[in-house]
């Protein structure tokens, strides 16, 4: 039985930020390593954290007792936390929730010892299940999903079995909530190759597919993304090179592979059955890449260092071609998961400053920007060319709030103005200082958005 620790969450950015940020009463500063929202109730995310001795440019893991766990069932607005034992020196993979009270967890402890944990009270308790399974010495547990309270399955590395000399990936699917669990045939799955394992936490799934990705254990260099349309029943595999998975829908997603100081991102409009190289992100590392449900845009926070800032979030509506930043570099969004343009969240990594944070998407005006819907509204700018003051005016059939955001050509952010509710909405931005050059402005409400390109003299 593990004790609860309930908050109420405190809002430490004002309302019109991307992100709201929620301070959990925990036993000690974490970091969040695996967040999912529950497949039919976007109001419940989970997230599992660990302990980690923070530097400034690299983290380094220290073992807890227990695991702790985090939670909301009401859309981000409180949170609880609590912890879960998974033997000794427990290093966390993933977490898998179906509703407030009922999610799975999986990791392994110091010796290796694979571990399915099952909750149905939301934390208090949790049993131990699949105790048969992974336990060759050459295959360790990856993931486990739940797309609801009967059916799941768990994914492992390589390993053989009573019918199979040559080891294959050890998969099991259940109808039971996970008291029966039966392996997949090897005849169902793609061969692994040399030096080929999974990567702790690291899949994806939408509707009835899922996804995960491995990676080359002599060079740590991501290798392909397999892929199962039925639930896990059968299964291809495609040289994707990219990991830490995100689809929008069952054909559309992207992965990435880092390359310090320059990440590589990977895209699929197939499924996964093909990828594609996008332009690469130069200059930063990535704590969050997601590709936004419904709008197919591109979400994702940079740092230049693990601690300090400044944050990034950057939306792309191009595939990468281009970004633009939308916060103020204060929000350290890490493993952040979006169920719809309006219903996001995230997990902080472990601050070197302050308590851990939670994040919740907070949607409105900016929902319009990440929709990819086309603001109804006339909006005019003038001067334009400026050279001081640029006066802004926005007309709606409805009123509205709205995010004004002025960038660079290199998708800075400039300047950020909220205008509140109303049909017509006036403001105006002071340009004077600006060097002289072409700029972008991007009006947003939660039913769309424009962009206007603004000259400065």
């Amino acid at each position: 039985m593990s004790c609860i620790w309930l908050f109420m969450g405190m809002l430490s950015h004002a309302l019109n930020a991307q992100w709201q940020s929620f301070t959990p009463a925990l036993p000690d500063t974490v970091g969040t390593y695996d967040l999912r929202i529950a497949p039919n109730n976007n109001q419940v995310a989970w997230a599992v954290a660990m302990k980690y001795d923070v530097a400034p440019t690299t983290y380094t893991w220290e073992p807890l007792d227990s695991l702790i766990f985090i939670k909301t069932a009401d859309g981000g607005n409180t949170w609880t936390g609590g912890t879960f034992p998974l033997g000794t020196e427990p290093y966390a993979n993933n977490i898998s929730p179906v509703s407030a009270d009922t999610a799975w967890a999986s990791g392994v402890d110091a010796s290796f010892t694979s571990y399915i944990m099952h909750t149905t009270d939301g934390g208090q308790s949790w049993q131990r299940q699949l105790e048969t399974g992974f336990t060759s010495p050459a295959s360790y547990i990856d993931c486990v999903h739940f797309w609801d309270a009967q059916n799941g399955i768990a994914i492992g590395d390589p390993a053989t079995s009573a019918n199979d000399s040559v080891p294959y990936w050890e998969i099991y699917k259940t109808a039971d909530g996970g008291q029966n669990w039966t392996r997949v045939s090897s005849a169902n799955i793609p061969a692994a190759l040399p030096d080929e394992f999974g990567y702790a936490g690291d899949y994806f799934s939408v509707g009835d597919h899922v996804w995960f990705s491995t990676f080359n254990y002599s060079t740590f260099f991501w290798m392909r993304v397999y892929h199962s349309s039925d639930r896990g029943a059968t299964w291809t595999a495609s040289n994707a090179q990219g990991g830490f998975l995100s689809f929008a829908d069952e054909m559309h997603g992207v992965a990435w592979a880092s390359a310090s100081p320059n990440t590589a991102l990977r895209y699929t409009a197939n499924g996964g059955a093909s990828w594609t190289s996008l332009p690469p992100i130069n200059g930063a590392t990535l704590s969050s890449l997601v590709i936004i449900p419904q709008s197919n845009y591109l979400l994702s926070v940079q740092r230049s260092n693990n601690v300090t800032g400044p944050f990034r979030t950057m939306i792309s509506t191009n595939l990468g071609q281009s970004w633009t930043e939308i916060g103020n570099g204060a929000d350290h969004a890490a493993n952040a998961k979006f169920s719809t343009p309006a219903v996001g969240y995230a997990g902080e990594w472990q601050p070197a400053d302050h308590t851990t944070r939670m994040y919740k998407y907070a949607g409105n005006p900016l929902t319009g920007l990440f929709s990819g819907v086309a603001l109804d509204a006339t909006v005019n700018t003038s001067p334009n060319p400026a050279t001081s003051l640029l006066h802004v005016q926005i007309e709606t059939a409805d009123p509205a709030e709205f995010t004004l955001l002025l960038n660079d050509l290199q998708g800075r952010l400039i300047d950020r103005k909220t205008i509140d509710q109303t049909a017509q909405g006036r403001a105006q931005l002071d340009v004077s200082t600006l060097p002289a050059g072409l700029y972008t402005l991007t009006i947003s409400s939660e039913k769309g958005y424009v962009t206007k390109k603004i000259v400065k003299q």
